[in-house]
């Protein structure tokens, strides 16, 4: 039976990691480095995709069922069974165990109605209104990745602001990843320094409608994005597609680096943001960055960034990018995983 403290609901050991998933990976990665042995257990399941080799942190597997049934049925049962408290890196968490919790952002009440386009959408908006809701008032304590989403939360679920935490994304796990510049030789029209890149969701919220039709007013230009592009269909943007707008479909990280690191410009047009990682993993490459001014952003990228209207397509992108902006290091010395999982850690002691 372990003796640590705290248990980490290890989930998204089981997805691929994206923002929520590098976050928690990446804080408990350096966790690992200054906590002391048994001090923390990460109980995951039988179907985790990776297993991290950590020294101090304790990796428990327990039950196979999937996605939210593991977590209610899995890992509730084990947390009841050792008497143990949960945190939550990422929103979702069993029932009765939300002991602490990270709300990435208000998007779910804020924008959520972006998200009910399908059956899953609705639903699945639903359930995570309900954890949120229930956090809100039974959690000991509450997690975040900005102010902007500190002071969301605050105003909108009623959280008493000492409650909330802020405990950032950071970007030097980009530091780990190799370029791959054979990517260079599948993209031809992708030349040195003369293409737009992006990284694609397919949530309305990351806007990239907007380059589309910025695509679509500048033949000269060339723009890639990364994602599906059959994504776009519920945004109305299948007739939008241009033959200087490339998506790429899947990319390894490597690849995504290398784009990243000889690309003219970094965009990033999101009408809504908790954090943003894309962004700062580009900049961490030296690419400029082309932000829309929305939530969270101007908070994390200040003045180091080239900020765009979301909703107006007529931009000349040559004189934007002549314009003055602050060095990189502004931004990249404020955020570190080394910094915010001494954070957390504290947090935890208390």
């Amino acid at each position: 039976m372990t003796k640590a403290k705290y248990a980490f609901n290890g989930r998204f050991l089981t997805k691929g990691l994206t923002g929520q998933e590098r976050f928690a990976l990446e804080l408990l990665t350096h966790m690992d480095k200054i906590c002391e042995k048994g001090e923390f257990c990460v109980v995951t399941s039988f179907n985790a995709l990776y297993l991290p080799d950590f020294k101090n942190i304790e990796i428990i597997q327990t039950g196979s069922l999937k996605r939210e049934a593991w977590e209610q049925f899995c890992l509730g049962p084990w947390l009841r069974k050792h008497k143990m408290k949960c945190v939550n890196l990422t929103t979702t968490y069993a029932i009765g165990h939300c002991d602490v919790v990270c709300i990435h952002d208000a998007s779910i009440y804020e924008i959520g109605r972006q998200f009910m386009h399908s059956a899953y959408g609705f639903f699945g908006t639903i359930w995570k209104r309900l954890l949120c809701d229930i956090a809100a008032r039974k959690a000991e304590k509450i997690l975040t990745v900005s102010n902007y989403s500190k002071d969301k939360l605050h105003e909108l679920l009623k959280i008493p602001y000492e409650k909330i935490t802020v405990i950032s994304n950071a970007w030097q796990h980009y530091n780990r990843v190799e370029e791959d510049n054979s990517i260079f030789e599948r993209l031809s029209f992708a030349k040195d320094g003369e293409y737009f890149f992006a990284m694609s969701s397919l949530s309305p919220q990351k806007n990239f409608v907007w380059i589309m039709e910025v695509a679509k007013r500048n033949p000269q230009l060339q723009f890639v994005i990364t994602g599906k592009a059959e994504g776009f269909t519920h945004l109305g943007a299948d007739d939008l597609k241009t033959d200087n707008l490339h998506f790429t479909g899947y990319l390894k990280d490597g690849e995504i680096k290398s784009l990243m690191k000889h690309c003219r410009a970094f965009i990033h047009p999101a009408i809504y943001e908790g954090f943003g990682i894309p962004p700062i993993e580009a900049m961490s490459c030296g690419a400029q960055l082309i932000l829309s001014p929305a939530t969270c952003l101007p908070e994390i990228y200040g003045k180091s960034a080239h900020y765009i209207d979301p909703y107006n397509y007529d931009v000349d992108l040559d004189k934007l990018l002549a314009e003055p902006v602050a060095p990189a290091t502004e931004v990249l010395s404020k955020y570190s995983w080394e910094e915010e999982a001494k954070k957390l850690l504290e947090l935890l002691r208390e």
